[in-house]
């Protein structure tokens, strides 16, 4: 005998599409479910990396302001103290020349 001959054979076929069919639904849910959180987490993320690169452009322009400041500073120093730079420079090259034969 075979199932279609059984009482309520057509049933149990229909039982199974019914689940057959409510996996694949629940398969593709999960699979939203998934590809949302995967959105999300990527969206987090990218937040998060855009924080990062305000904050290392903020620290790289604070940065540049400062060695504009020392270079400015330095400028000056040797304009107004040309000898006294001279001889710092001088003591400088002969200290890193020591440093280099060793």
């Amino acid at each position: 005998m075979t199932q279609n001959s059984h009482p309520g054979g057509e049933d149990i076929e229909e039982q199974f599409k019914l689940v057959r069919d409510d996996v694949a639904r629940l398969a593709r849910l999960i699979r939203q479910i998934g590809e949302t959180k995967s959105t999300e987490a990527r969206d987090a993320a990218l937040a998060e990396a855009n924080k990062l690169l305000e904050r290392s452009q903020k620290k790289l322009d604070e940065g540049m302001t400062r060695a504009e400041r020392t270079a400015s500073s330095v400028e000056e120093y040797i304009h107004d103290k040309p000898v006294q730079s001279t001889l710092i420079a001088l003591g400088i090259g002969i200290l890193v020349g020591l440093l280099a034969r060793r």
